[in-house]
């Protein structure tokens, strides 16, 4: 388990290094200082002295026999990287990342080693970044691990801080405990009054992320259906859906590309996106399974962080549209786009590609319109807009498309093939083509000629 808080400098009132010498916890730190976030700082000596490098208000509570890359800052919104220690505040323990690019050397003490829980701090965008991986989880990791996974999320630079069971942090009341150990220093972040990084404008923008990309072999066991062209198919009717409710959209892939784990974040995070929402399906084994049904997964606890009342939100809908859920539709799983997208996240699994059910309904055009439109309402209950209904076709008939298709429609129902007949018939506009109908369509433009 880990967590990410991003911090913009500008709802930043104050930031301080609170410093208990090892005398109190986490919890009394919050007590005591009613800091908005709070992580566990820097490493100290068996005498209870603070490693190397450490100023506070003004004072080094630290020698200094060299220099070393860390954060400079005099309030906190200023905050920077860099050698020099001419600010009121500084603190240097492990320097991992400057000017985007990954140190390669590390140098740490040999107890800052191993596979270990992680806590850092850096910047992104205008945005102070705190990190924070509990010991002994699957997310714990090794200073250089830690470094490439940082380097991964586009951070333009951070210092790994203490580690261990020291790793420990309260993000606006979401806690990773650690051992419950007392640390010798602690960084504390002050929001200006009223401002939090969840409470600013009205999040009105979501980036959808296509599953996979072409190419990927992920589908049914008898390749009549492919994951990333469901992923793409179904990205942009949840795209028109939300654009006409008013919401921006940014894709992660158009369709031709295959944009790593890395890039998918990255995209989110340089549109700041205010929602992230990526779209797969599911598998068991290789040939045909009975797992079926819909899941939800999101990085981690609690009940009430953004990126659990998104998923909530979504799995209410998609229960309201009659649509096959698991047994646990909804848990929680470290994916690297989940995590690493400063936006609250969810990853769908749809349904599963290894049952013949899910696969029929998957490939069904009105079955992923319910889908996207189950999706789409549950956005929109999370943004808090309601959602406005699509007209119904104003002369009632069923032949006649969506306003999307329109204009294709007709021209595909007015183009004369080489049989002196219009190419398709005009009616059943949302029913998937058989592959009969195909062959007909094909004839009729002339493609089969010999």
């Amino acid at each position: 388990m880990y967590k990410i808080a991003k911090i913009p400098l500008g709802s930043i009132e104050r930031l301080e290094i609170k410093v208990t010498n090892c005398k109190k916890t986490l919890s009394q730190v919050k007590a005591e200082t009613g800091a908005d976030y709070i992580l566990n700082g820097g490493m100290w000596n068996p005498d209870g002295s603070p490693c190397p490098l450490l100023k506070v208000g003004g004072k080094n509570l630290s020698s200094m026999p060299w220099s070393a890359y860390g954060y400079s800052w005099n309030t906190g919104p200023d905050i920077h990287m860099t050698a020099q220690h001419n600010e009121k505040n500084f603190i240097a323990v492990t320097p991992l990342l400057k000017d985007r690019t990954p140190i390669e050397k590390l140098s740490y003490a040999y107890a800052q080693g191993g596979n270990r829980g992680r806590s850092a701090m850096g910047l992104f965008d205008g945005s102070l970044l705190l990190y924070c991986s509990s010991d002994g989880s699957s997310d714990a990791a090794t200073p250089e691990r830690l470094r490439d996974r940082l380097h991964g999320y586009g951070w333009t630079s951070a210092i790994m801080l203490d580690s261990g069971g020291s790793s420990m942090c309260d993000f606006l009341g979401d806690v990773m405990p650690g051992d419950g150990r007392k640390c010798h220093n602690w960084i504390c972040v002050y929001l200006k009054k009223a401002e939090t990084p969840d409470k600013e404008d009205k999040m009105k923008k979501i980036c959808i992320d296509p599953g996979h990309g072409p190419g990927c072999p992920n589908g049914s066991p008898d390749l009549t259906y492919k994951e990333d062209e469901f992923a793409m198919d179904l990205g942009d009717r949840l795209k028109k859906l939300l654009e006409d409710q008013g919401i921006s959209v940014v894709m992660t892939r158009d369709g031709k590309g295959y944009p790593t784990t890395s890039a998918r974040c990255a995209i989110s995070n340089n549109a700041k996106a205010d929602g992230f929402i990526s779209l797969h399906t599911n598998a068991s084994g290789d040939g045909w399974s009975d797992a079926r049904g819909f899941e939800l997964i999101t990085s981690s606890a609690p009940d009430n962080a953004p990126r659990n009342l998104l998923g909530r939100a979504i799995l209410e809908q998609i229960t309201a549209a009659g649509v096959k859920l698991r047994s646990t539709p909804m848990y929680h799983k470290g994916y690297d786009v989940l995590v690493g997208t400063n936006a609250p996240a969810v990853l769908i699994e749809y349904g599963f590609h290894t049952n013949k059910e899910d696969v029929a309904l998957l490939k069904d055009s009105a079955y992923r319109d319910k889908l996207a439109e189950a999706t789409a309402r549950g956005v929109c209950q999370w943004l808090g807009i309601e959602y406005k209904e699509k007209e119904e076709n104003p002369v009632g008939n069923a032949n006649a498309p969506d306003e999307w298709a329109a204009a294709a429609w007709k021209r595909a129902n007015g183009t004369i093939g080489v049989d002196g007949k219009p190419v398709m018939d005009g009616t059943r506009p949302r029913d998937p083509i058989t592959r009969q109908e195909l062959a007909v369509i094909l004839d009729r433009l002339g493609l089969l000629d010999e």
